[in-house]
């Protein structure tokens, strides 16, 4: 066992503080190389003297004291880069988790208030128009099939599509740019 592992292991002050100058910053550079931050990389050291310093007594170094700290680096390094490595893996987790339930709830929110100003749209139109649009649209018929059920020409009929379309653009055009910046966004 060389003088300063034995000086350390007697709890020898001034051997401990000679270590710490002559290696500090060598370490911190070491350790920095490894997680890329300065104030970490310093934390790490100043960990790794405090271990040594605690479990002095039972030091059991059968290389040079220098390899002995730069492996505890190494390994605090390794611990610092596992837990960062698992905090990020949480947070992006829970980011994504709470992102898909705001996106869910926000886009329920965003079709309903679209399906209460259609509704709203709708009941706006004179009793005939409102009728010829739901047949066409909700129940899906043709125009021809809605002129015979209503006893109304096929023409009356796309008059009251037409009609019914411009005042939804209207009425509903703050939706559709919302809906396009949507879509866009995704």
């Amino acid at each position: 066992m060389t003088e300063t592992i034995k000086a350390l292991c007697e709890g020898n002050h001034l051997a401990y503080e000679q270590l710490f100058d002559s290696i500090y910053e060598s370490l911190c550079r070491y350790a920095y190389s490894i997680i890329r931050d300065m104030d970490e990389a310093e934390d790490v050291v100043q960990k790794t003297f405090c271990k040594l310093w605690d479990q002095r007594e039972a030091l059991n170094i059968q290389s040079s004291i220098n390899s002995y700290l730069y492996r505890m680096v190494h390994n605090e390094c390794m611990n610092v880069v596992h837990q960062q490595i698992s905090h990020k893996e949480h947070n992006l987790n829970y980011i994504t988790a709470n992102n898909d339930t705001e996106d869910s709830v926000s886009e329920h929110v965003a079709v309903s208030e679209l399906q209460q100003a259609i509704n709203n749209a709708l009941a706006g139109l004179p009793p005939q128009c409102r009728r010829v649009f739901e047949m066409s649209r909700t129940e899906q018929l043709s125009y021809q099939e809605i002129a015979k059920q209503l006893n109304i020409s096929t023409n009356t009929v796309e008059n009251h599509i037409s009609k019914a379309l411009k005042l939804l653009r209207v009425e509903l055009k703050e939706f559709l740019i919302l809906c396009l910046l949507i879509q866009i966004l995704k």
